[in-house]
């Protein structure tokens, strides 16, 4: 029953995002907030990962790309997301572990928040998205997972791209300012609440000096 259950909620993932493969949902906080249930275990953190395009080619020979593939990792512990916690447990097939992406704070007190104020800024949306790892990573609790993510044009806002601004040109696991806020307070305040160790919301880049690396 649980491989049924996290496939159909993969299923579901892909189907929404392909609904909306040309936009962002009309009010992304409120979408973010009302598929926040928080589970403890395994899960794929991708709040700062860097992300290559899927290429795709119709009849005619045009090259293009609506999804692209993003190098997350493996964490455990508390996380925020879209389905029950029954249904996010990571999945076994072969040699292989799937998953899906969804939200936590822990990269807080490591990594600041790059803001990217275009509205033309393209940006890789994976809360929710459907994820694959190697069996040995998950085992070993910590190493890399592939999530395939849909592609978002706006402002947007992500833990990845080392504080320069030059790293808005290229693809990042993202959100909205808006939705960003949301996720960033609101997990603070579950795990406070809840009497769990936590972190603040991450600083802004400009309000630090840094060198990219």
């Amino acid at each position: 029953m649980q491989v049924f259950a996290i496939i159909a909620l993969i299923a579901a993932a892909v189907v929404a995002s392909a609904a909306n493969a040309q936009g962002i949902p009309p009010d992304q906080q409120n979408y973010v907030k009302n598929q926040a249930v928080f589970c403890e275990g395994t899960y794929a953190l991708c709040i700062k990962a860097h992300c290559t395009p899927i290429p795709t080619i119709d009849r005619l020979g045009n090259y293009s790309y609506r999804e692209v593939s993003c190098t997350c990792e493996i964490e455990n512990g508390w996380s925020m997301g879209p389905g029950q916690c029954g249904d996010r447990i990571p999945v076994k097939s072969g040699h292989f572990v799937y998953m899906i992406s969804t939200y936590s704070n822990l990269f807080n007190a490591t990594n600041a928040t790059l803001s990217c104020d275009s509205d033309n800024t393209k940006w890789a949306l994976c809360y929710g998205a459907p994820c694959v790892a190697d069996e040995r990573a998950v085992e070993a609790g910590k190493g890399d997972v592939a999530c395939t993510c849909p592609i978002r044009e706006s402002k947007m806002r992500t833990l990845g791209g080392d504080c320069a601004q030059e790293s808005c040109s290229t693809l990042w696991s993202a959100a909205t300012p808006e939705a960003d806020t949301f996720a960033n307070q609101h997990f603070a305040e579950f795990m406070q609440q809840h009497g769990y160790p936590h972190l603040p919301p991450a600083q802004m880049c400009a309000n630090i000096t840094r060198s990219p690396r």
